[in-house]
């Protein structure tokens, strides 16, 4: 089954109240908490969601992400992201400034990560930090307002900038503008959101090899026939799809290899792309059928536009355009893993170039929004022709790929 996964976000604001940040946090469920005893792997699994189920971007857009790293992160004994413009590696406070951690830091430094301190102690041992941190955050519930003041003057001398955490009343956000604070991260402001998405199951990342494989444009006869026929549901569910009443042949194709001949590689390639997808597990129905109308509908629109020859690709991106909700990823996750030529990535996020504007004027028409179009690409009575033709073709196709 699909496994939800969940990230903590808070936002963390400037001196003008506009949003500076995110920090990134380590959630188990719905509940705005988390009980972590390995640090290790909370920062792991954290990383994980965020990268392979809800995405980066969809969590912070450009604005940098802060992310608790445990020592064992510092070390590299775990891979931290290479994202040195948008990551801000936050060392967390029971993590000791000893050579080795001192070391790494500086690399990573160099390399352009921001170093924060999360909850800085204001003891010798751990001055060694101060020579490298670019933030370091105090937190104000634990240090109160009264002896603030006095830390603050200790850190001066040092090129750092201070974020107050923690903050939950409008006299602390005063008294730390008073005091010079440039970032500021509490209930003042706003609350952790937590942000689900959903991972990958094992038998979708199969499907994705598969359709990676698929659609790599290098890909020959042969290795299309044994990549097929690797897969014995795929292929049992393709020769069943081809042996119905949608293709009628003369006699039976008992064989990839003999589909691939009576049907051309192009064709079989879609083809395959549909039924794969169709067999990935925890699948939404509803989700596929909407993805096999808009393949159908984009293609047929194609062959009334005149474009025989590429007809293929334009049931691909229509095909292609509903991944993101089938997996329950962004769609660029998904474009990641696939090969896809520029166009139809170009097509696939922004509705730009040829296919990308037949997409848009499927998904207007999905969404009864065909008005809003500017330039319509097809006359509106061939376009009621084509939907009615990709609606009896997608629920045909789902019952017979089901």
């Amino acid at each position: 089954m699909t496994n939800v996964t969940y990230v903590g976000r808070q936002s963390i604001f400037d001196i003008n109240e506009e949003i500076f940040a995110f920090e990134l946090l380590y959630r188990e469920g719905e509940d705005n908490f988390a009980n972590i005893t390995d640090h290790n792997l909370a920062t792991a699994e954290l990383l994980n969601n965020v990268f392979t189920s809800i995405g980066l971007e969809h969590l912070v857009g450009d604005k940098p992400a802060f992310v608790n790293m445990p020592r064992d992160f510092l070390l590299g004994d775990y891979p931290i992201p290479e994202l040195t413009d948008q990551l801000v590696i936050e060392i967390l406070e029971h993590v000791e400034p000893d050579a080795e951690v001192i070391a790494a830091l500086s690399a990573l430094k160099q390399k352009g990560y921001l170093l924060a301190l999360d909850d800085y102690v204001f003891e010798p041992h751990m001055e060694p930090f101060l020579a490298l941190a670019d933030i370091i955050k105090l937190d104000i519930m634990q240090l109160g307002l009264d002896g603030l003041a006095e830390k603050v003057e200790k850190l001066r001398p040092h090129n750092v900038r201070l974020l107050a955490e923690k903050v939950e009343t409008a006299e602390e956000v005063g008294a730390c503008r008073q005091l010079g604070f440039d970032y500021f991260q509490g209930y003042y402001f706003s609350r952790p959101k937590i942000v689900s998405g959903r991972q990958i199951t094992g038998n979708q990342i199969a499907v994705m090899q598969m359709l990676t494989l698929l659609n790599d444009p290098n890909v020959d006869t042969d290795e299309l026939s044994e990549l097929v026929q690797q897969d014995i549901a795929v292929s049992y569910k393709l020769l069943r799809y081809m042996n119905s009443a949608m293709y009628s042949f003369s006699r039976e194709i008992e064989s990839i290899r003999e589909a691939i001949v009576m049907l051309g590689q192009s064709a079989l390639v879609k083809l395959v792309n549909m039924v794969a997808i169709g067999n990935m597990e925890d699948i939404n129905n509803e989700a596929y059928r909407t993805a096999m109308f808009r393949a159908r509908m984009c293609e047929t629109i194609a062959l009334e536009l005149g474009h025989k020859q590429d007809a293929s690709s334009f049931f691909l991106v229509g095909l292609f355009s509903n991944l993101d909700a089938l997996l329950g990823v962004s769609m660029d996750s998904v474009l990641k893993m696939l090969p896809l030529a520029d166009d139809i990535r170009l097509a696939l996020t922004e509705q730009r170039g040829r296919y990308g504007e037949t997409l848009a004027c499927v998904l207007a028409y999905e969404g009864a929004n065909i008005a809003e179009l500017q330039n319509p690409i097809i006359d509106n009575q061939l376009i009621v022709d084509c939907y009615i033709k990709a609606i009896n073709w997608a629920d045909s196709a789902c019952d017979l790929i089901a």
